[in-house]
């Protein structure tokens, strides 16, 4: 037999001898009511006083039965009201023969064994029956007994073939209609299942997902449990599904879950509750167990969290909230999502427990994502431009284009809060469009401040500039402000170069085929990789504004600088040094033959209608100097 339909066959025995054991414990008491009635009258009648005795055991059977429903299980219960028919029904024949209702009796048994008992259970009551009526015959003929068992032989083998064909069909009768019904049955329960699972569990990863989390938590709190919940958010996975393709997103989504649920306990309780976001409750009412079992996490995450053909580390945020008994499990949960919220537009901060401080700053956010929203809507953002130097002639050799945002509400916001909110609303292409434009559009009053051409430098962000639209957009633009490419560089960051470059070689290589530049923002700041040099075709790096505070300082750090002149003079690169503001760090970066000098010691960032105070700035540092 299949093993699902075994199952299924087992479960719907179980339910049928549950669904009428209510009946049966009703039945019983009436049972033996009737028994001890039916001795009563056997009593007073021709019919032999031994029925009496058999009625009256019977009735004290049903009795037993009745008073012991509890502890007596049904099938025991259904067993003993098979037998009870079967046993009056051979002394019956042994009284009346085939005149008698003994062997209807039997019959009656066995329909009830074919009924309320399993197939294995049943055949063994059957074949009980076929013993009986055989020990019957032998009985009628080894014995001195009165006339109606002394049949004609011929008469019995047809009374026995008709019982024998009897006890075939019945059985091969409701054993096909109940195998035709759990057939389906199980049809119906393997689509329940699947309807289960897409209702209550994610298709990826094969966890439970967030209707199920909150089902396992609305038990746990009707529990009056105390614990953490924690949410555990995988960083920046739009970029990796547009550096790579969805299916190393997956990849990645899958294998955390597999790694969450290994180290899982079987206490606590693990869902993907969104696309990029696993939730976590762990039971613990002491705050040193709990941070034990979120160490075991993170590092066991850490140690075995592995992707193929992606070395780069994936990073992760990670939110948790205490629930206290007498807590809504909900505003808990609602609570760890809004630390969460504040982790993913924090970069500086990867772990945080909620606390009340929290709700006042992100409702802060909120109001400042809806101004932003507006802001987009409207293009409402200004550039600013920064001068790079040449580090042996002072002269401003290109600038960077910075966007900044003044709101009419809240005043000026930095760009190191709302570029990651930006990010968060998925708004970073649209918003780089913006700064692509209005910057082309300043290009001609930009070189006219100059007197002649100006390279500028764009900052584009990871997510736009593995878009498919970003090529497209930037060469349409070119052509539209009839601008030559050659003066255009684009400014990419690190964390755009996860493992994989197919994606983001395809949209230098494209950019260097119109004439356009390509830099690497931030050299140092995050994983870099010297590798970078070798697979893309860039045209300059940007060193981290870290290294150059330390130049000063620290002699490990002019080694390095060092290096990277060596290898800039290797590749052809053209090295420009950020954050410089003293005089230390711009002569040490002279000497050491860096290329464009790029910082406060020259110039900030101003607007265009200012661009010529940073020609004055320059010509009284000249002065200054001789």
């Amino acid at each position: 037999m299949d093993g699902g339909l075994y199952m299924i066959r087992k479960y719907y025995n179980t339910m049928i001898l549950r669904r009428i054991e209510t009946s049966f414990d009703k039945i019983i008491p009436i049972g033996a009511v009737v028994s001890w009635a039916s001795a009563a009258a056997i009593y007073f009648s021709p019919i032999p006083k031994r029925f009496v005795a058999i009625n009256v055991t019977t009735g004290f059977i049903f009795m037993i039965l009745s008073v012991f429903k509890e502890k007596i299980e049904v099938e025991n219960k259904i067993l003993l009201t098979i037998l009870a028919p079967m046993l009056i029904g051979v002394l019956s024949f042994l009284d009346g023969g085939f005149g008698s209702a003994g062997i209807q009796l039997i019959m009656i048994s066995n329909i009830m064994a074919v009924l309320f008992l399993s197939k294995r259970k049943s055949f063994i009551i059957a074949v009980v029956s076929m013993i009986i009526f055989i020990s019957l015959f032998i009985y009628a003929y080894v014995t001195p007994v009165k006339y109606p068992l002394k049949m004609d032989l011929a008469l019995w083998f047809v009374q026995f073939i008709v019982f024998a064909l009897y006890l075939f069909i019945l059985h091969t009768v409701v054993y096909s209609i109940r195998d035709y019904l759990l057939e389906n049955i199980e049809s119906l329960q393997e689509s329940i299942d699947k309807t289960f699972k897409l209702a209550y569990y994610d298709q990826l990863t094969g966890l439970p997902n967030q209707y199920q989390f909150k089902d396992e938590l609305g038990k746990i709190e009707a529990k009056n449990k105390e614990g953490y919940i924690l949410i555990w958010n995988v960083k920046n996975l739009s970029l990796i599904n547009s550096v790579y393709d969805d299916d190393v997103g997956d990849q990645v989504l899958i294998r955390i879950g597999q790694l969450l649920n290994e180290v899982r306990l079987s206490s606590e309780k693990l869902a993907r509750i969104s696309g990029n976001e696993f939730g976590i409750w762990i039971g613990a009412a002491n705050t040193n167990i709990f941070n034990d079992r979120l160490k075991t996490y993170c590092d066991y995450v850490e140690k075995f969290f592995e992707i193929p053909h992606v070395t780069k580390k994936i990073e992760f945020n990670i939110s948790y909230t205490k629930h206290n008994r007498g807590d809504q499990i909900e505003d808990t949960l609602h609570k760890s999502k809004l630390a969460l919220t504040y982790v993913k537009t924090n970069s500086d901060v990867a772990m945080i427990e909620y606390n009340d401080e929290l709700e006042h700053i992100l409702k802060d956010d909120e109001f400042v994502k809806e101004r932003l929203e507006i802001a987009v809507d409207s293009s409402k953002f200004d550039i600013y431009y920064q001068a790079k130097v040449d580090s042996n002639t002072k002269e401003v050799v290109s600038v960077e284009a910075l966007a900044r945002w003044t709101d009419e509400i809240i005043g000026m916001i930095s760009p190191s809060i709302f570029v990651p909110l930006l990010e968060d609303m998925n708004q970073s292409i649209k918003f780089g469009e913006i700064v692509i434009n209005k910057v082309f559009e300043d290009y001609k009053s930009l070189c006219d401040k100059y007197h002649g051409e100006i390279g500028v430098s764009i900052n584009i962000s990871p997510t736009h500039f593995v878009s498919q639209r970003f090529i497209d957009f930037i060469k349409t633009k070119i052509w539209e402000h009839k601008i030559d490419p050659k003066y255009i560089t684009v400014e990419i960051t690190e964390e755009v170069m996860i493992e994989s470059f197919d994606s983001v070689r395809e949209s230098i290589d494209s950019l260097k085929a119109i004439g356009m530049k390509v830099s690497l923002d931030d050299f140092g700041s995050g994983y870099s990789s010297l590798s970078y040099l070798v697979k893309l075709d860039i045209d300059e790096l940007k060193i981290d504004k870290s290294f150059v505070e330390q130049l000063e300082f620290n002699s490990n750090v002019d080694v390095m600088f060092e290096v990277i002149m060596k290898l800039s003079e290797h590749y052809n690169l053209n090295i420009v040094a950020e954050g410089v503001e003293t005089e230390g760090q711009y002569q040490k970066l002279r000497i050491m033959g860096c290329h464009e000098i790029q910082g406060f010691y020259f110039s900030i960032p101003e607007p265009l209608l200012n661009a010529e105070k940073w020609t004055q700035r320059l010509s009284i540092l000249s002065q200054v100097e001789s």
